[in-house]
């Protein structure tokens, strides 16, 4: 490196100071010498020194400002002038050869690290790879059970179907495994070592761990605990009376199939959810008006088809916005969900009671005719009146009207009977309120 350097360095510098001297010497060709400046320069290119060209240049121009103070004539300086502007063309070409040129090793070394990070990479996919193939059997195994254990979990809705499929799929996987799920750990030495862990547990050989299983009926064992929606929910119990039965890949697939259990009961837990708050009033958690409709309907139908009375209560809070400007929004949110727990309690498990909209409550009846569905109306008239509906300590009160309508006395429509409820209300309201019309 540092010979080469020498040489470079010998040669350049050497030729320059040559072709200077004869520059100085024979003034009538010194004209001739700029064009001879440049292959000094050349010469420190090719050999990769990237400072001594623009040396050389500032060189050969000190050289070119003495020749053209020296020069005889006004066409002589008039010719250094031009070579002297020829060598800095040179120099700048030369300068932006070795800009690219740097450019592009700058471009092959970075292109040559990204391959060197590519080799790496692979080097790595390959290892993995590799070791990949030395468990493929068991992995296959795995996949193909997790595979089936998906299309069984996921196809019902029902969280006891759920837990069902759950045990057949542990009972293929472990056909000499006695296999339970358990909603706690109770006084299972097992379950409780899993609980105290809050991890899977495996016992290969409960004989010789009497300080993990103490008083252990079996003599191999993995007890697997799962959450749904981020509570505790039961465990996964395998049991068997031969020692070494389980192994560490039996705890990750019992494990595997825990998790999906629980992502499948979330599911179930979800979709009930959705569904309850497609069907219920937030507020008040009573039905919702779109499923009262469809409810009505169906009631109706029924009724129409087995010739059995229906009656229909509609309620309305009197002077609800009265309320709302006197002790505020929340005490009015307040009051209807108390009174949705009032209305609630009256009803039959065959009843259905909605929030109808607004400080509108109704209620369908099954199977009541009119005088008893107006009775019924009496006593919730009667309840609300007398609660005190007590609001951050205060007492309110607050009191109710009431219209109710009956099949086929009234209408033979879920149109005709709303409508027919509706307008009793109204008459209930113009009649001095917190009374029943039927």
């Amino acid at each position: 490196m540092g010979e080469s350097r020498a040489v470079t360095l010998l040669g350049s510098y050497g030729l320059f100071a040559g072709l200077a001297l004869a520059a100085v010497l024979a003034p009538a060709a010194a004209s001739l010498a700029f064009p001879a400046f440049v292959l000094p320069m050349l010469w420190a290119d090719l050999r990769r020194d990237a400072e001594s060209p623009a040396v050389l240049a500032a060189f050969a121009t000190v050289a070119g400002l003495v020749l053209l103070a020296r020069a005889p004539s006004s066409a002589a300086r008039l010719e250094l002038a031009a070579g002297l502007a020829g060598l800095w063309t040179a120099a700048a070409a030369l300068s932006a050869h070795r800009a690219r040129q740097s450019a592009d090793e700058r471009a092959l070394l970075l292109e040559q690290m990204n391959l060197q990070d590519a080799i790496r990479d692979d080097e790595r996919d390959l290892k993995y790879y590799r070791e990949y193939e030395e468990t493929v059997g068991s992995e296959t195994r795995l996949r193909r059970d997790l595979s089936d254990a998906a299309k069984s979990l996921s196809g019902t809705f029902d969280a006891g179907e759920v837990q069902a499929r759950l045990v057949s799929v542990l009972t293929a996987r472990f056909p000499s495994a006695r296999i339970e799920l358990a909603g706690g750990a109770g006084d299972d030495p097992l379950l409780l070592a899993a609980q105290k862990r809050r991890g899977p547990v495996l016992v290969k050989d409960a004989a010789s761990e009497p300080l993990v299983v103490p008083g252990a009926r079996f003599a191999s064992g993995v007890a697997i605990p799962f959450q749904v929606m981020g509570r505790p929910a039961g465990f996964i119990k395998l049991e068997s009376q031969r020692p070494g039965a389980f192994g560490p890949d039996d705890v990750r697939a019992a494990d595997l199939f825990a998790t999906m259990a629980a992502l499948s009961l979330e599911n179930v837990s979800l979709f009930e959810s959705v569904r309850r708050q497609a069907t219920h009033d937030a507020l008040t958690q009573l039905h919702s008006h779109r499923a009262f409709q469809q409810r009505l309907q169906e009631e109706v139908l029924r009724a129409g088809r087995s010739q059995t009375p229906l009656s229909l209560i509609m309620g309305d809070v009197d002077h609800f916005k009265r309320y709302n400007d006197s002790f505020g929004h929340q005490a009015g949110d307040h009051l209807l969900k108390t009174l949705a727990g009032v209305l609630a309690s009256f009803a039959r498990p065959v009843d259905f009671v909605a929030r109808y909209g607004g400080e509108e409550f109704v209620v369908i009846l099954p199977n009541f005719v009119r005088s008893e569905a107006v009775s019924l109306a009496e006593r919730m008239r009667a309840r609300v009146a007398a609660e005190p509906f007590v609001f951050q300590g205060q007492r309110t009160g607050a009191t109710m009207s009431f219209g109710v309508a009956s099949f086929p006395q009234d209408a033979t429509t879920a149109s005709q009977i709303v409508r027919s409820a509706d307008e009793r209300l109204y008459r209930a309201k113009d009649g001095g309120r917190n009374q029943v019309v039927g």
